[in-house]
Parts: structure tokens; sequence; C-alpha cells
């Protein structure tokens, strides 16, 4: 069960991964801090969410990018916020996790010596 529960909760770490708002109403809308040719994810006002976006340019009024090799103009109207994965933080948290569980399952032993 224990180990049921720790390859779950480290598969829920996996899918939802570390990010980190780059764009939002919290900064005004400030789209110049995007870096050119980084992914990100996009999250529209109808709540739609445009993963692997690759950042190309911006205009006045509108953000491109690549997705799969097909180009996207997106309205900045159109956008709630703007998020960048972080692997380097998804990463120490699975570590955590997996460290927290090996000391879970190593003091019940050590106390029942």
């Amino acid at each position: 069960m224990k180990k049921l529960l720790i390859c779950f909760s480290v598969t829920f770490v996996l899918v939802t991964s570390c990010v980190s708002t780059k764009v939002s109403s919290d900064n005004n809308f400030d789209y110049s801090v995007l870096q050119q040719n980084t992914n990100y994810i996009i999250e529209t006002r109808d709540y739609k969410k445009i993963r692997q976006f690759k950042f190309v340019s911006q205009t006045k009024d509108s953000i491109t990018g690549k997705q799969k090799d097909q180009e996207i103009k997106l309205n900045k109207n159109k956008i709630l916020q703007i998020k960048k994965p972080s692997t380097g933080k998804t990463v120490v948290l699975i570590a955590g996790i997996l460290a927290v569980a090996g000391i879970g399952s190593f003091i019940p032993a050590a106390v029942s010596n």
C-alpha cells in the first residue's frame, strides 16, 4: 500500500510539474519577460491551455509562436496568463518526496529494534 501511495504521489508531481507564472494581471501583462525560442504554457481567457508553445515574437497586439511545427498567432487580449515549466524544480521536488518516503520507511524499522 505504501509503495502504491509513493508511486501515485510521484506520478501526480510529474503530471502537474512545477511552473512559474511569467505574464498575468499580477505583472500588468508585461510581455517583455518572454524569451524567444522558449517553451511556455498559455492559458486563454476561455480557460483553454496551449502547451509546448515556443515563443517566437510579439507585436503590439499579438504574440506568435510554434506548436508542433505549426505557427500560432494569439491576440494578447485573449491571454489570461503565461507560465513557464520548470524541470529543475520538478526534479528537486521528486527527489524530496523520494527522500521522505525512504526516511518514512526507515524510521519504523529503527523504532521497532
